[in-house]
């Protein structure tokens, strides 16, 4: 149990650094590098400016933006990032 233990810290770890700057909920969707498209045809993250990435998140967090319909699929991911948090998503994305 203990080896499990620590294997699963150690997986975690790395996990975590590779996806230093965007939480694990983006990356279902849009795949660590941004360059997914879920569900519907849209933009990919990896093809945005920066600025529209952070406008787009904090649009959802607001609930104000409903891009493609969707706006309240989006709002439960957004709701709980930081402003710090949404800009190392466009950093780490963006263009």
């Amino acid at each position: 149990m203990k080896k499990l233990a620590i294997a699963s810290i150690a997986a975690l770890t790395v996990a975590s650094t590779l996806m230093a700057g965007v939480p694990g909920s983006c990356v279902g969707c849009h795949g660590k590098d941004g360059s997914k498209n879920t569900m519907v045809k849209q933009s990919k993250p990896n093809t945005m400016k920066k600025a529209d990435i952070v406008a787009a998140l904090n649009g959802y967090k607001a609930g104000t933006q409903n891009t493609y319909g969707k706006g309240m699929m989006m709002k439960n991911f957004a709701k709980n990032l930081s402003d710090a948090q949404i800009q190392d998503i466009a950093n780490t994305w963006g263009k």
